[in-house]
């Protein structure tokens, strides 16, 4: 029985956790899939993180880590954390960034929103 509440806290943990990606293998990454949300951050500002990438629907939602993954950050010009990209077909569609205190501001709904609207005008 303590086996089995061992597996179930494992697999809960494993459905919650973040998705990573490094420089490496990101331009591979973004081919293989459409519609892409990646959230930059830095673990210094990890209490300011955006806390419903995991709950976005019809996307793939990713963090990158500014300290180890300086050439994405400069390749997007990331100024401030976090900041939260929307990338369509390998292009940057939407930014969402964080206030002078290191804040997002923008809402679940807003960049739900913008992703409804990319999936949608595929089909016009």
């Amino acid at each position: 029985m303590r086996f089995l509440k061992y597996i179930l806290v494992l697999l809960v943990m494993q459905s919650n956790a973040q998705s990573f990606i490094n420089e490496k293998d990101f331009d591979n990454y973004i081919k293989k899939n459409d519609v892409f949300v990646i959230e930059f951050w830095a673990e210094w500002n990890k209490d300011n993180q955006c806390d419903f990438l995991n709950d976005l629907k019809d996307c793939n939602a990713n963090r990158v880590c500014i300290i180890s993954n300086e050439k994405l950050k400069d390749r997007f010009q990331i100024d401030v954390l976090p900041t939260l990209l929307i990338i369509y077909n390998q292009k940057e569609v939407c930014r969402f960034k964080g206030n002078l205190l290191f804040q997002l501001t923008t809402k679940k709904s807003e960049v739900q929103t913008k992703i409804d609207s990319i999936i949608i005008s595929k089909f016009n």
